[in-house]
């Protein structure tokens, strides 16, 4: 038997469509406009109903990853496959919290669970969440085994991340993630500079000097701005500049003072801007701090994408071909390069919170890449 369409709900009469027509047709407009209301205010009802529970189900699963135990693990992998469709799941988050609280061997648990599939995306982050906090690759991963996040004929940007913490990932990355209890806990911030030298007037007229072209395609501001996107901070600006003749790491901060940038905008010759030479492993901890902690109001895409996040965008800062070039070869490029941090009193930076601009200077000298963001709205 064929369905008839129905106008009306759970909380209120029902009416075939055909009977609406009539209505229609005899000039019932209060009849239908009233029907309508009816279920607008039961679609509200029920949209709230649907908030809450998504809330509830969402603290339910963060406090079976956030309890240590073999039980609470495979509880929760049951749970993920009933609600993984209804928008209460972000497994991202899941994966980030399994690492913080489980033993390595609870956790290994869900990376080898035999219905590894309905949670590929779950195992596919908790192997980064587990990386970046410390676990060896071959206990992760045991010879001859495939990947988690590696899957036929799916491609997933973390599958071009290393298997294993590059250099520039390990230097004391642990004491910079979160620390979460079932109600809250402290998230994360990015680093600050050491001790930051203003750069006088003699060197940014010398920089204005150096004559500089806009060489900004799309895609590589997109890259280069990725962390303060998954960060969903409130503002960025992702640049690269050419210059005609090269600029020494010595001569760069006075350039930088003079490029037509929106974040500098404004800059008097003694308008304060200061900054300092950085490691790229400090600059690696800013990018990754930035997406996976995420700005104010944000709780970022936490360790395993957060990490993707901060390769990509140093990807596009020192000029490498994504995804052609593999990790090893960005890293060693962006080894290669000059590292700068800079701050300045301009209406862009509001100089609160987490701003600051990172510049990447190119081995020949003749390439500047500049991440500038901003927390302030």
């Amino acid at each position: 038997m064929a369905s008839v369409d129905m106008v009306g709900g759970d909380a209120g009469e029902r009416y075939p469509w055909v009977t609406i027509e009539a209505w229609a047709k005899g000039g019932e407009a209060e009849r239908i406009g009233a029907v309508g209301e009816a279920l607008a205010a039961e679609a509200q009802q029920i949209e709230e109903r649907l908030r809450v529970l998504h809330r509830d189900l969402t603290f339910v699963q963060r406090v079976l990853a956030l309890t240590p135990g073999r039980p609470f693990m495979e509880r929760l992998l049951a749970l993920s496959r009933q609600v993984r469709y209804s928008g209460a799941s972000d497994e991202r988050l899941l994966a980030s919290l399994i690492a913080e609280a489980q033993s390595l061997d609870d956790a290994l648990y869900v990376l080898r669970h035999p219905e590894g599939e309905e949670h590929h995306a779950l195992r596919a982050c908790l192997f980064h969440e587990l990386l970046l906090r410390g676990a060896a690759p071959d206990k992760l991963v045991p010879h001859a085994t495939q990947r988690p996040d590696f899957r036929p004929f799916h491609w997933s940007g973390l599958s071009w991340l290393p298997a294993r913490l590059s250099e520039m990932e390990g230097p004391d990355l642990r004491a910079w993630l979160p620390n979460r209890r079932y109600q809250g806990g402290a998230s994360g911030t990015v680093p600050t500079m050491k001790s930051p030298t203003p750069v006088d007037v003699a060197a940014r007229r010398a920089g204005a000097a150096h004559r500089v072209r806009e060489a900004t395609p799309a895609h590589l501001a997109d890259l280069i701005g990725r962390p303060a996107k998954d960060g969903r901070w409130c503002d960025h600006e992702a640049r690269v500049f050419v210059l005609d003749e090269p600029v020494s790491p010595e001569n760069l901060p006075g350039v930088v003072t003079t490029l037509p940038l929106d974040c500098l905008q404004g800059l008097g010759e003694r308008d304060r801007f200061e900054g300092e030479a950085c490691t790229l492993d400090s600059v690696w901890l800013t990018l990754f701090m930035t997406a996976s902690a995420g700005g104010f109001g944000s709780a970022g895409v936490h360790g395993a994408w957060g990490r993707f996040s901060a390769w990509l965008s140093l990807a596009g800062l020192c000029g490498a071909e994504y995804p052609e070039a593999s990790a090893s070869e960005v890293e060693e490029l962006a080894r290669a390069c000059t590292w700068y941090r800079f701050e300045a009193d301009t209406e862009w930076f509001h100089n609160d919170l987490d701003d600051y601009g990172i510049v990447a200077l190119s081995p020949d000298g003749r390439r500047i890449a500049v991440l500038a963001a901003t927390d302030t709205d």
